[in-house]
């Protein structure tokens, strides 16, 4: 008896979090499935939304994220509300060594830095210089600064100076990355 009103309990609670009521009193634009093996980050990357908006538009996720149940219905997408979101692009991430030249936002850049090469798409003339952005690839995040442009860039793409990589990311060459202005 207490298993069948235990799962009864359950699936009421996964239908009211799925319910379309719920999902526009969060002004909610897109949902994820949770999928057995998922976590935060696992989300996050598939998704390309960061940890506090995954958590802002998701408040009955913990801190920990210990709490996510397969077949649960997550917001990824709000509108409204007072805090505005970033952009997410997909796009390529090579690297690069500055090797000490001065960059298109006019620094001197070390291959050490946590800089990255913008590319044409989005370098709006430089106007991101000196911005971070949030790069997510395989459930990490790590934050660049703008301060060069990538002349061969593809859309949406940039190249990394080499320290920002992770030592994984050079035996992957060009990746397909997640990103967003901080």
């Amino acid at each position: 008896m207490f298993f069948k009103t235990f799962s009864t309990l359950i699936l009421t609670a996964l239908a009211v979090s799925a319910s379309p009521a719920l999902q526009a009193r969060q002004s909610c634009t897109a949902t994820y499935n949770v999928v057995s093996g998922d976590t935060c980050a696992t989300i996050e990357s598939k998704t390309g939304v960061s940890d506090p908006q995954l958590h802002a538009l998701n408040p009955s996720i913990n801190s920990g994220c210990t709490n996510l149940q397969i077949g649960q219905v997550l917001c990824v997408s709000g509108s409204g509300g007072s805090t505005p979101f970033p952009t997410n692009y997909t796009g390529i991430a090579t690297f690069y060594d500055p090797n000490g030249g001065i960059g298109a936002c006019g620094t001197i850049l070390q291959n050490n830095d946590f800089v990255v090469a913008l590319g044409t798409g989005l370098w709006d003339g430089g106007s991101h210089c000196g911005q971070t952005i949030n790069v997510s690839y395989q459930g990490k995040i790590i934050q660049v600064v703008v301060e060069d442009l990538c002349l061969g860039c593809q859309a949406n793409g940039f190249a990394l100076a080499e320290g920002a990589l992770d030592p994984e990311y050079q035996t992957d060459g060009a990746i397909t990355v997640v990103w967003s202005f901080a």
